[in-house]
């Protein structure tokens, strides 16, 4: 046990823990299970039933007597009661029973505060808008290249206190972070070696009320950097300016072709204008993905992992021997000559919009769904692109259709109705393509379950 976990444990000794939302994606679950291994009996309480959590539930079977449960509701005496809060990093501060908690002085903590607080090791961050996951699962499939001694996790569904147990002073750690992540880490001992903000688009503007507001969450991954520490930013981002950013770090810049930024593409050749000297880090010949954004993502993967020092061979393996992530650009399956692409976590309509002119063969648009308060205008610019489009129902579709000028245009409220009616209009060659453009919920859980029933439907034909 190393030392910085000992002492965390020692401070802790004899507190009453309280998790707040065990999930299903995993976040939770690493808490509960982080307090249970040392010790810790602990109360869990969620708004969702049981039987919504039963796989969660199901991995805690070996420490059912150190749990106390309090499902489908919250209760304030539990609030009042605790020592220590894990809160979901969904849950904002002006949540009625975090307010309670903070009126009563419980201690208001995250899996990622306390990760920072037992972790011996350097911790490098990414956040943005999209690419944050692609970027980070590059990054790791680089760290691996160089030693196995490596590890990934944060808003990719992974807590990190999953593998806390396996880390040293040697240790490689990425993690994702989403700017709720952040906001929990705010005025806390954090520190990131390495950082990297992937873009800033309009997103989640249901939750906050300004860009402004969402800018000053993403830009928390730099607080407490210095001068031996850096940070890659978008090169004339539209929201993300350098003079928000403040921190004594290294700032390095990124773009597709602009040679004015710090890393670009040249000529086919990723390049790293780096002291002084140009250093070509891999050629676009080596990439095995497709999307423009993918691109992108795996340049400012490149550039981060030879900043962390990785050796430029094993950046050029572990961009070859990247292919992809699920729900991102995924290539389900080709069936009769029909490509089918999964990109369900494409939720705002940047994403959708990059999408669409990742391919040159004859596209069929699956897209719709509920909207985050968020403008449809670049929409408009692809509309004329899709062979054919299907859009599933809600708020989303609304606003999304009125810059949609065409009338061919099929709805549904059934993803597997639309893969039925679209293979009616398909031809070997073409690309059935799943990219929304909006949030998954009112038909699905979430977008991993908008990409999961997807995968299933194409997978049975």
């Amino acid at each position: 046990m190393n030392e910085k976990l000992k002492n965390y444990l020692n401070e802790i000794k004899n507190k009453k823990i309280l998790i707040q939302g065990l999930g299903i994606n995993g976040g939770g679950l690493g808490s509960a299970l982080f307090f249970l291994e040392n010790g810790f009996d602990i109360t869990i309480t969620d708004l969702k039933k049981s039987e919504e959590l039963k796989n969660s539930i199901k991995k805690l079977i070996p420490y059912k007597n150190k749990i106390n449960y309090v499902l489908g509701e919250h209760r304030e005496k539990d609030f009042i009661n605790a020592d220590i809060i894990v809160k979901g990093p969904g849950i904002p501060y002006t949540n009625k029973f975090i307010k309670i908690a903070l009126n009563s002085g419980v201690n208001i903590t995250s899996d990622l505060e306390i990760f920072f607080k037992i972790t011996p090791c350097k911790i490098f961050g990414v956040t943005g808008s999209k690419g944050k996951s692609t970027t980070v699962s590059v990054i790791y499939n680089i760290f691996l290249q160089e030693t196995n001694n490596s590890f990934m996790g944060g808003n990719i569904t992974i807590s990190p206190l999953t593998f806390y147990k396996k880390l040293n002073k040697d240790s490689l750690v990425i993690l994702e972070l989403s700017s709720w992540q952040l906001r929990d880490l705010k005025g806390k001992n954090f520190h990131f070696k390495g950082t990297a903000i992937t873009n800033l688009l309009q997103d989640h503007l249901n939750y906050y009320l300004s860009m402004n507001d969402y800018l000053n969450d993403k830009i928390i991954i730099t607080d407490n950097q210095n001068n031996d520490d850096f940070c890659i930013l978008p090169y004339k981002d539209k929201f993300l300016k350098l003079n928000k950013i403040n921190s004594n770090c290294k700032i390095y810049t990124y773009s597709k072709s602009d040679t004015n930024s710090t890393l670009f593409y040249k000529n086919g050749w990723a390049c790293f204008i780096h002291n002084g000297n140009i250093i070509k880090i891999f050629h676009l010949d080596d990439l095995k993905t497709q999307g423009e954004h993918i691109k992108l993502n795996v340049l400012l993967a490149s550039g981060f992992a030879y900043l962390t020092g990785i050796k430029k061979e094993n950046i050029i393996n572990g961009i070859k021997s990247f292919k992809g992530i699920p729900y991102r650009m995924e290539l389900v399956r080709i069936w009769n000559g029909i490509k089918f692409i999964n990109d369900s976590t494409a939720t705002i309509p940047d994403a959708a919009y990059n999408a669409i002119l990742s391919f040159k063969e004859p596209i069929i648009w699956i897209a719709g769904g509920n909207d985050k308060n968020l403008d449809f205008k670049i929409i408009k610019k692809i509309s004329a692109i899709p062979k054919k489009i299907f859009l599933l129902k809600g708020n989303g579709t609304e606003k999304m259709k009125t810059y949609i000028d065409r009338n061919d245009i099929i709805e549904s409220d059934s993803l597997k109705s639309i893969v039925k009616e679209a293979l009616k209009y398909t031809n070997s060659g073409d690309v059935v393509l799943l990219s929304p453009g909006c949030t998954s919920f009112g038909l699905f859980k979430n977008e991993f379950h908008r990409g999961d029933i997807f995968n299933k439907i194409v997978r049975s034909l």
